[in-house]
């Protein structure tokens, strides 16, 4: 029988479809590093690695955090967690705060080596960081928070490099994946807006520059430590230069959101994944639902998130907080970790776990009073309930005074707060109808999009599984030394030759006038 171009093009597409079958059945091996005792960090991108697992590729994820049920295609290598050794737990973040201008610029870097050294004296990492025998075709890390020498494992496994990323992209960053950054527009600090006058954008180039040298310090260092860790370990042989593995990361995956950021240029390396773990919320338990819906006068929510104790919570804080919350008809459900608190008035219920994205989605929630961390602020926004902001640290200003500005939150300092400013804050909130109609226009912001965030995360991950790495995303800007990315080269030279030429000019037409000169005195 001869086959006709027809039956040889089905047999074609048949066999490629049956290929791609088997591709996706088998899916790919996925090292997921997340060694660090940063709970918060790890329950942000579980889910995602997850969706990777049920996907049908193979997960296997090294972390101090166990799953709390097993899931099919994802492993465990399940390492000991070093938040007692460091005293994370008795720490109070707030303290690094308010120690300065450098101290925030450098604070990272101070802290990043200690919490390393301890999770390096895991035996199970160790342990893991000896074996030979497993196979990785890509390997995920948090490298720019303070897990810089796993880097090292793309390199060991051949594989290909994903970054997720925590915090802003400073210049450093940017360099290294090649995005733009322009300290003119672009804040190096967290907290400042997009609009700076002529002092705010020296401050920040300032910081935007100190930033970026004290970074390029610490990695050197950190190109020394990671030799020196791993080169006791099999499969760490010739390695390059750390930051030139960092120039080999084919995809960053950054926890940042647009509809609580300011608009800044990325490639196509660069996904934004902010509001991974947002859900609409499942339907609330027998208790809570007729707490809520018993609320006649609305409810006000409080969290400051999963990783600041209450305990923490000073002192004038703490009755401003019981006073104003004494004085509202309104119920306060407070997240807290303690049974009660001194002050408590009747209308506050404490609670060490609640469901957070049902209760944000309730009608009858009026208000959320919350640190400012990323998430908590993308579940309000993504469910439309205005904010009034306490920031405690890091990104968290910056965050609340975006929300400020969209007017939809309300800035309260922990500094200064009494129990009449935060109640002020509170009742305007409340009372002011521009609030709440600007927190839903936020949100439908925030829900118009071709992709749930978590699909584009996945399909950007595949895609760079699919294209080996996809180097056809990388820009040539990784491989330009600082001056050429600045054209100071070209400024230089092509400067010295206007210069030379204006003086041959100058000197050309001196020469001229005098020759002038000369002849008119002959004549």
């Amino acid at each position: 029988m001869v086959e006709t171009p027809q039956i040889f093009k089905m047999k074609g597409a048949i066999f490629v479809l049956i290929f791609s079958v088997v591709n996706y059945c088998h899916g790919y091996n996925i090292l997921v590093m997340m060694p660090m005792p940063f709970y918060s960090h790890t329950k942000s991108y579980l889910p995602l690695f997850i969706e990777l697992a049920n996907r049908g590729h193979n997960v296997t994820m090294v972390s101090p955090f166990p799953l709390k049920k097993p899931v099919p295609n994802f492993n465990e290598v399940v390492i000991e967690n070093s938040i007692e050794k460091l005293g994370m737990d008795q720490m109070d973040a707030r303290d690094f705060e308010d120690s300065g201008f450098f101290s925030k610029i450098i604070g990272l870097q101070l802290f990043c080596p200690k919490v390393i050294d301890l999770t390096m004296e895991s035996e199970g990492l160790r342990g893991f960081l000896n074996d030979t025998d497993s196979k990785f075709d890509m390997v995920i890390t948090e490298t720019f928070f303070c897990q810089e020498p796993f880097i090292a494992l793309g390199h060991k496994y051949g594989a290909i490099q994903v970054s997720v990323v925590p915090v802003a992209l400073s210049l450093s960053l940017a360099r290294v994946t090649g995005n733009p950054h322009n300290p003119a527009y672009v804040s190096s600090d967290m907290s400042a807006s997009d609009q700076m006058d002529f002092w705010q954008r020296s401050k920040n180039a300032l910081g935007t520059v100190l930033g970026h040298f004290a970074t390029h310090t610490y990695w050197i260092y950190m190109d020394h430590y990671m030799r020196q860790q791993f080169k006791n370990h099999t499969g760490f042989d010739n390695m390059p230069p750390i930051v030139d593995m960092f120039k080999n990361i084919s995809l960053v995956l950054l926890d940042n959101h647009l509809v609580v950021s300011y608009p800044r240029p990325y490639l196509s390396n660069l996904v934004e994944i902010g509001g991974l773990t947002i859900t609409e919320g499942d339907k609330l338990d027998e208790e809570w639902e007729k707490y809520m819906n018993e609320s006649v006068d609305g409810v006000i929510y409080f969290s400051w998130g999963s990783h600041y104790p209450t305990k923490h919570i000073r002192p004038h804080e703490l009755t401003a907080f019981m006073s104003a919350f004494g004085k509202l008809k309104q119920r306060v459900l407070m997240k807290a970790d303690e049974d009660t608190l001194p002050g408590k008035p009747d209308n506050v219920r404490l609670a060490k776990w609640l469901p957070q994205a049902s209760i944000l989605g309730h009608p009858n929630l009026r208000a959320f009073i919350s640190h400012g961390g990323l998430h908590g602020i993308l579940e309000g926004t993504y469910h439309g309930v205005p904010i009034i902001g306490t920031p405690l640290f890091g990104d968290q200003k910056g965050n609340v005074d975006f929300c400020e500005k969209a007017g939809y939150c309300i800035d309260v300092n922990l500094n200064t707060i009494t129990e009449e400013i935060l109640l002020d804050a509170i009742n305007r909130v409340l009372t002011n109808s521009t609030y709440k109609e600007n927190a839903v226009r936020r949100s439908k912001i925030m829900k118009d999009r071709p992709l749930r965030v978590m699909d584009n995360a996945v399909y950007w991950v595949e895609y760079v599984l699919r294209h080996r790495g996809a180097p056809h995303l990388r820009s040539a800007a990784v491989e330009l030394s600082w001056y050429q990315y600045l054209l100071l080269d070209v400024i230089v030279v092509w400067g010295a030759v206007l210069v030379v030429a204006l003086l041959l000019l100058r000197k050309s037409i001196k020469c001229i006038c005098k020759l002038r000169k000369t002849k008119s005195k002959k004549d």
